[in-house]
């Protein structure tokens, strides 16, 4: 589970402040700073955990689908398998919750920031991986999927821009 990124919609205002009370979730303790990606089921922003003085990455499911029962219990679902994983090549899943977006609750998933570029971000550039790199890079993505499977859990989002 990576920062997702594409085309979505649905969202008026994908703008850090729009989200939350003042751009902040968690009952404050998570405070967006600016969008990182957008999927067709949630945004993902960087965040400031200000209890714990470190950056995370929090995942919002879109609000026209908040509204949706199927999609809000699966956003849920997915907060709560995720948090049980422990592998190196899967961002570690820390919080997870509802907040209010314009007046209706929104869940959202509070996960590790990753830095750095993705596979996207290099097939795109000038550095694109040779085939020994792209080897590595292909090991690592089926040796998470692997581990995922082995615990019931399948991404259903597997993209270059999500790894």
């Amino acid at each position: 589970m990576a920062p997702e990124s594409g085309a979505g919609g649905g969202v008026p205002d994908s703008s850090a402040e729009s989200w939350g009370v003042g751009g902040v979730v968690g009952d404050g303790r998570y405070r967006l700073t600016h969008r990182l990606g957008r999927g067709g089921m949630a945004e993902v922003f960087a965040a400031e955990d200000v209890r714990l003085g470190r950056t995370v990455a929090v995942k919002l499911l879109r609000a026209d689908l908040a509204e949706d029962p199927v999609s809000k219990a699966r956003f849920t679902r997915e907060a709560q398998s995720v948090a049980g994983l422990n592998h190196h090549a899967i961002v570690a899943v820390y919080d997870s919750g509802e907040d209010l977006v314009a007046g209706r609750p929104v869940p959202y998933i509070v996960m590790e920031l990753v830095e750095g570029r993705t596979i996207r971000d290099l097939l795109l550039s000038a550095e694109a991986p040779g085939p020994e790199q792209a080897l590595i890079i292909v090991s690592g993505v089926l040796e998470a999927l692997a581990y995922s499977h082995q615990h019931g859990i399948v991404h259903r989002d597997i993209k270059p821009a999500n790894v």
